[in-house]
């Protein structure tokens, strides 16, 4: 096609890891259907590729200028399946965390859309006037034979034909053949049931000669006229052979439907009305309604203690959204929060609500991302990936407990979506809450430095009190009372007798932490990963919790062949047997990754909590944060140190946050709540910071330790993760990536440009899943710095031989450091 004013091209987002759109020109027959936002098939080097497009022009673009643009093959969507809006988000997310656009598109869509259509060989009319004329043509008999049929199929019953990819070109350039796209798309689509209508009683002859007939008559009338087939055929013999007579006899009708796959993974709860607003929590609402009303973008910081009352904010500003004629995004940070909200948001808007979390299945994904892209659900309710929905008219986005490291992403697409919400608020003008009772530093310094409004919830509903905290150092403690001490026993005696309920807290699971030989201090290994295998007892295997790999305890130690291993530590699994020689009658719900495989078990353990079937609640972090249980008056924190041990600047903020959420777990109730912390370390700041229930000053003084270091949120931090199946070629192709950042960093001094390069170093899990791992950090002061320096280095490091040799791995403002 010639270049000329009337032509169109359109710019694609190939679902590869590319680091670029491409474009193509817009075929004339196409051009009435393409719109931004849908999906196409696009030539690709010698394959086709499917891809979204994300920009249509009317002139060639100049980035195009001297290139052949090659034609768009074929569309797959009759209308955008990615809004505007959602596609500008993508296009930051890929510019910010330094991955392909097409990729991260693809991560916007349910599994399966970015897959490739089969392709097809078909004669054109022109082809079977030429084949009826020339006997001669082996590759045209063929075609003529059959009908669309791939290329596979063609060189299997052509083994002798030579060329084939060839002569197939040929005869498309001469108009003689056509290919034709057959979309094999492995995600599930709508569910369509077929059903049978009576349209008129057929002839009495017949029905007093035919018993099955009869039945099919009596069925369709008792049920109103229409029944799935699939019903029908449960009872009727024959069904297929009377459809098809009455068909020809019009006294029925088979109907197609599409049927809606709903799956709830809601808590029970009571029905209740919504109730009126303390005083405290109408500040709150009058302060952010105006900014729903008018749309204006707004980030506000909601400090609301455990138990103030958060969340009937989140459900009646949402209700105004609504009434508004908006829809309205709330985030969760992990699945087993987002089944106690499902049921209070369930309960307010009923079939309005969509869930959204890789617990559901395929099926209900599909219909649930369809329903919100259609406009029937404008009440989204999901965890990270949620910020992807395709929400129309989106007018508010709330974000619960915003502190939580659950909403980084730590592989692929390393995305923090409180941060990817927060460009979405602001891309659309909207409010965005972020509430907790124990927010990150970042929004802290945020609040601090006017970048958001800061909104406090001081006090509990109804005035209750704050638990009383009791420490216990286990120093002290004789050696029979390592996992429960002296105090948390009797206070769990006290409080079974009491016919109230306790939760346990440990963020460890299974039996042991590892096994040891006491002869030479083996420690069994997992083969794939540099960690120790862990024990667990009820299925007598020692596992990975990294990679899952596992494997029966020893007999004897494989270097010295002692036959006397021992475990060490302890996890949720020993607690809970501790507990059962503790209190024999005790009701006990474990839950941890271990005892909760699917959604659904998380809503029994948990119902069976809330409705008093259990008397101790023992569990990891899954239960740490957001959960309501009114009954629950004692938490233990097993071990209140774990997190200190992390080699991480967060360890201490992390610690904090996980003990004052958990210990805000009791006495949420009528019954006042009592907590007591088990620690090595009584007198570290952060402990102290937990006993006091005194998170601002804890703020405080770490946010002045870390200006003083000149860590987040004073800087900007980055990670660059190099792993390979080989040790030798990771570390030094580590080396080399060391060498190329502070070439790099010395060169952008000269533009104003500082930034630090730390490392490289291994990873302190140094083997994960079979591959070497070593990484560098890199500090800057502003966010222009760091994408100046990584985008400079990523370049150069394509050619660079070390480097093609492994995988790199950006992760902007990492959480994890492992």
């Amino acid at each position: 096609m010639s270049d000329s004013q009337s032509e169109r091209f359109a710019e694609v987002a190939v679902f590869s890891a590319l680091d670029k759109t491409l474009h193509y020109v817009v075929p004339s027959h196409l051009c009435e259907r393409l719109q931004i936002g849908i999906r196409v098939l696009v030539p690709l080097g010698r394959r086709e590729a499917t891809g979204l497009i994300v920009a249509l022009h009317e002139r060639r673009p100049d980035a195009s200028a001297g290139i052949a643009l090659r034609p768009i093959r074929a569309v797959l969507d009759s209308s955008p399946i990615v809004p505007e809006d959602l596609i500008c988000l993508c296009k930051w997310m890929a510019s910010y965390y330094f991955y392909p656009l097409g990729e991260v598109l693809q991560t916007a869509l349910p599994s399966g859309t970015g897959s490739s259509p089969q392709t097809l060989f078909a004669l054109t009319s022109t082809g079977k006037e030429k084949c009826t004329a020339e006997k001669d043509s082996t590759l045209l008999g063929l075609l003529a034979e059959r009908d669309a049929t791939s290329l596979e199929e063609i060189t299997r019953a052509l083994p002798s034909e030579k060329n084939i990819r060839h002569k197939l070109k040929v005869l498309e350039e001469k108009s003689l053949i056509e290919r034709i796209f057959r979309w094999q798309n492995p995600q599930p689509g709508p569910k369509k049931i077929k059903s049978l209508q009576l349209l008129a009683p057929p002839e009495s002859e017949q029905m007093e000669r035919s018993v099955p007939l009869r039945l099919l008559v009596q069925l369709l009338d008792d049920a109103g006229g229409t029944l799935p087939l699939r019903v029908l055929r449960q009872t009727v013999p024959n069904l297929d052979y009377w459809v098809r007579k009455l068909q020809k006899q019009g006294a029925v009708q088979v109907l197609e439907t599409v049927e809606f796959r709903e799956f709830q993974c809601a808590q029970s709860l009571p029905p209740s009305p919504a109730p009126t607003l303390t005083p405290h929590q109408k500040k709150v609402f009058e302060a952010i309604l105006p900014h729903i009303e008018q749309s204006s973008f707004q980030p506000f910081l909601l400090f609301g203690v455990t138990g103030s009352g958060k969340t009937e904010i989140y459900l009646q500003l949402v209700e105004k959204t609504v009434a508004a004629g908006k829809g309205a995004l709330i985030l969760v940070p992990e699945i087993a929060l987002s089944t106690q909200m499902e049921a209070f948001f369930r309960q307010r808007f009923g079939s309005r609500l969509a869930i959204w979390h890789s617990g559901l299945p395929a099926g209900a994904r599909y219909d649930q991302w369809s329903e919100i892209l259609s406009g029937k659900r404008d009440v989204v309710l999901g965890v990270r990936s949620a910020i992807f929905m395709p929400i129309p008219r989106l007018g508010l986005i709330i974000v619960d407990e915003e502190h939580d490291a659950s909403y980084k992403q730590d592989d692929r697409l390393r995305y923090h979506a409180r941060d990817a919400a927060l460009m979405r608020a602001s891309m659309l003008g909207i409010p965005i809450l972020l509430g907790s009772a124990t927010p990150s530093l970042q929004s802290i310094h945020h609040s601090q430095n006017n970048r958001y409004t800061t909104l406090t919830l001081p006090g509990r509903i109804f005035d209750r009190p704050l638990p009383d905290l009791q420490v216990v150092d286990m120093r002290r403690e004789m050696r029979g009372n390592r996992i429960l001490s002296k105090p948390l026993r009797e206070a769990l005696e006290e409080t079974k007798q009491n016919g109230r309920q306790a939760l346990l807290f440990l963020n460890r699971r299974g039996f042991a932490t590892f096994y040891l030989c006491n002869s030479c201090g083996y420690v069994p290994q997992c083969t794939a990963c540099s960690v120790s295998l862990t024990y667990h007892q009820k299925a007598d295997r020692l596992r990975c919790h990294y990679c899952g790999w596992e494997q029966t305890v020893p007999e004897a130690c494989p270097q010295c062949g002692n036959t006397i291993l021992t475990p060490h530590g302890f996890g949720t699994e020993r607690v809970e047997e501790e507990v059962r020689k503790l209190l024999p009658s005790a009701r006990i719900v474990r839950i941890d990754r271990d005892t909760v495989n699917h959604p659904l078990d998380m809503v029994r353990s948990l119902d069976a909590v809330r409705q008093r079937q259990a008397d101790v609640l023992i569990g990891t972090q899954m239960i740490a944060k957001g959960h309501d249980f009114p009954n629950i008056t004692l938490v233990g924190i097993i071990n209140g140190d774990t997190a200190l041990q992390i080699a991480d600047f967060r360890a201490g903020e992390t610690m904090v946050q996980l003990l004052m959420q958990v210990a805000g777990r009791a006495g949420r109730g009528e019954e006042p709540g009592r907590v007591i912390l088990q620690t090595y370390n009584p007198t570290h700041y952060t402990i102290e910071s937990v006993v006091r229930m005194d998170y601002s000053s804890f703020c405080a003084r770490e946010l002045e330790s870390r200006e003083k270091l000149q860590y987040p949120p004073f800087t900007r931090f980055l990670k660059l993760l190099v792993t390979a199946s080989d040790e030798t070629t990771t570390r030094l192709a580590a080396m080399e990536l060391g060498v190329l950042c502070r070439e790099v960093a010395l060169e952008l001094r000269d533009k104003d440009c500082h930034v630090a390069v730390l490392g490289p170093a291994p990873a302190p899990l140094a083997k994960l899943k079979s591959r070497y791992r070593w990484h560098l950090f890199i500090k800057a002061w502003t966010n222009r710095e760091m994408q100046l320096f990584t985008e400079t280095v990523l370049n150069r490091g394509k050619n660079h031989p070390a480097l093609r040799r492994v995988q790199l791995s950006v992760d902007r403002d990492p959480m994890m450091s492992v």
